[in-house]
């Protein structure tokens, strides 16, 4: 389909799909080029990092441990300025391989994310991360 004839929902899930693929390549520039710079990334069990960055930070502390990202997309829903995925993200971490399922909710408007809301069990996480 023409880019021109494409709804705008597309648009937006294509911005996620960008950053994920930050995440995936281990480019904390390539994930932050697609935020807002007040946008906010809230893990639901800690504080909100509000500006990319706060949101710098998280990734440059991740990257510099991580082996591999993987974010495997279970399902995806876009509506209005939303876009939710479902996914499991397959990752080694400190020598540490894992697997997590997660959901994530990104405001995502004028070609970049405004906030983004992740939801997962962090013991599961902890568990898997650090033993």
């Amino acid at each position: 389909m023409d880019r021109t004839n494409r709804p705008a929902s597309d648009d937006r899930w294509r911005v996620v799909e960008r950053m994920l693929a930050g995440w995936h390549a281990l480019d904390a520039a390539a994930v932050i080029d697609c935020f807002a710079d007040d946008a906010v990334m809230h893990n639901m069990m800690m504080d909100p990092l509000v500006g990319t960055p706060a949101i710098r930070g998280l990734l440059d502390m991740f990257f510099a441990r991580a082996e591999k990202v993987e974010m495997e997309i279970v399902s995806r829903a876009v509506a209005g300025d939303t876009v939710m995925i479902e996914r499991r993200d397959h990752f080694v971490w400190n020598g540490r391989a894992g697997v997590l399922p997660v959901v994530g909710v990104f405001e995502v408007r004028d070609g970049l994310i405004r906030s983004w809301r992740e939801y997962f069990d962090r013991p599961t996480y902890e568990r898997q991360a650090y033993g």
